[in-house]
């Protein structure tokens, strides 16, 4: 079945393009009829472009674009005669790109080989002129102007001379310069990206590669994160769990500016698996500084943690069934529709959990005496589920209250009223999971990891 399908659409864009094309050459025909063949080569161009196979648009275009083909040459020996060079390039260039466009489309013009030769006479004097501006430009250091004019002489040769080397030179020295000075005020982040801008384009231009190098290196924030602390004893699992969390977060920043060190590279520091407290571990590894692989310590308390999940509780509600039934009425022995209200019990079911959860955190630079993030998080999660259940087509019940199954009293209700009915059957489609106090844990953990690694995303070093 997809087969036929793409054959029709096929047979569909086919059809399509062919009368475009009929379309074009038609409107073609008219400005050629006119002695207009500049727009009518433009018009069998586009006929012959949508299909071509049609005869009419080649033959067209094989005669106005030789015309138009003439009139580009013609300007050409103008420009030439004259001694405009600059003006006798593109000319020439121009006529050439023509000739090329219209004969990927099968149309072979009468070229005119005997003009290369004036072309290359006047393309050797320009690109020369132009060579000679740009290297004077360069000595001078006005890189913007000397960029653009070997720019341009490697649009029209793009192997003229040395052109492309010392294209490289106009573009990426200025760049090289910054990122240097950058480098040496200490601006390693800044410098990084602007050796990265010269790497990427000249795969390494003097000694960028190792300077980039050199910049990520000391760049780089390397983070050794602390087992998070706790107020009450009872959080120590839901703690290893968050700092795991926040350790993936970490982890995962797509930058080359962050890195956590291995914690057996922190435990090479004397004693540093007996401390318990973060302050006297901050004290421990700038004392140990040269043999603490890490630039800054995360240190995380969870100071709050409450979390509760009701039972699920059923209550019994009484409401009716509607039922339309057909009965005969006694004066007229007339069939006839009457509406019943049968009634019925249904169940509306309630739960609801909650979680409260604060962790306090910082990042402490070790190889500067400097607070880097300092923040607090907190999350105030919770869910609920509200539901009815019905041993039948609860599309049929209306809402209402009675006395008796059996009897009827004037204490019995009916809303059969729009609002009220939706409002009741809302309760059949609404969600009948909850999200248990675990699943408001994982959420917890992964929204404390993601504001605290935003915090370090946005921790700017040199600013």
């Amino acid at each position: 079945m997809g087969k036929i399908h793409f054959i029709i659409l096929l047979m569909s864009v086919i059809a399509f393009s062919s009368c475009k094309s009929k379309r074009l050459v038609n409107k073609a025909t008219k400005f050629d009829d006119a002695g207009l063949y500049m727009d009518a080569a433009q018009l069998y161009y586009q006929s012959l472009a949508a299909n071509q196979n049609n005869i009419d648009a080649k033959l067209g275009l094989q005669r106005t674009g030789q015309l138009v083909y003439e009139d580009k040459i013609k300007l050409f020996k103008t420009q030439y005669t004259n001694g405009n060079t600059k003006d006798a390039v593109y000319a020439y260039l121009d006529a050439d790109k023509y000739f090329n466009k219209v004969s990927v489309l099968g149309i072979k013009l009468i070229g005119q080989e005997e003009q290369l030769t004036y072309f290359e006479e006047v393309k050797d004097k320009y690109l020369g002129e132009l060579y000679q501006s740009a290297r004077q430009a360069l000595s001078l250091e006005e890189f913007a102007q000397s960029e653009s004019q070997f720019n341009e002489i490697l649009s029209i040769d793009a192997n003229y001379k040395d052109a492309k080397s010392q294209w490289i030179v106009s573009k990426y020295e200025p760049i090289y310069r910054r990122a240097n000075k950058l480098y040496n005020t200490q601006l390693f982040r800044s410098s990084y990206f602007d050796f990265d801008i010269i790497n990427k384009g000249t795969k390494g231009y003097k000694n960028s590669i190792e300077l980039q190098q050199a910049a990520l290196d000391n760049a780089r924030l390397t983070i050794a994160i602390l087992p998070m602390q706790m107020r009450s004893r009872s959080y120590q699992t839901n703690a290893t769990k968050c700092i795991q969390s926040v350790f993936n977060g970490i982890q995962s920043i797509s930058s080359p500016f962050y890195q956590v060190i291995d914690s057996k590279s922190i435990q090479t520091i004397k004693d540093w698996d007996q401390i318990k407290d973060a302050n006297m571990a901050i004290q421990l590894a700038k004392k140990w500084g040269h043999r603490f692989e890490a630039k800054s310590i995360l240190q995380t308390d969870m100071t709050r943690l409450s979390k509760r999940q009701s039972r699920l509780s059923k209550v019994e509600k009484k409401g009716y069934l509607k039922k339309t039934i057909e009965v005969t009425n006694a004066s007229t022995n007339q069939k006839e529709k009457k509406v019943v209200y049968e009634k019925v019990r249904y169940y509306e079911y309630k739960q609801t959990s909650s979680l409260l959860m604060e962790v306090n955190y910082s990042l402490t630079r070790i190889d500067k005496d400097e607070l880097g993030v300092s923040n607090t998080f907190s999350a105030n999660l919770s869910d609920e589920i509200h539901y009815a259940k019905f041993d039948g087509d609860f599309k049929k019940l209306v809402p209402g209250y009675w006395k008796s199954a059996s009897t009827d009293s004037d204490d019995d209700k009916i809303y059969d009223d729009e609002s009220s009915i939706a409002k009741l059957h809302s309760l059949f489609k609404n969600k009948q999971t909850l999200k248990s106090t675990y699943d408001l844990e994982k959420e917890a953990y992964a929204n404390c990891a993601t504001q605290i690694t935003d915090d370090l995303i946005n921790y700017k070093p040199e600013n």
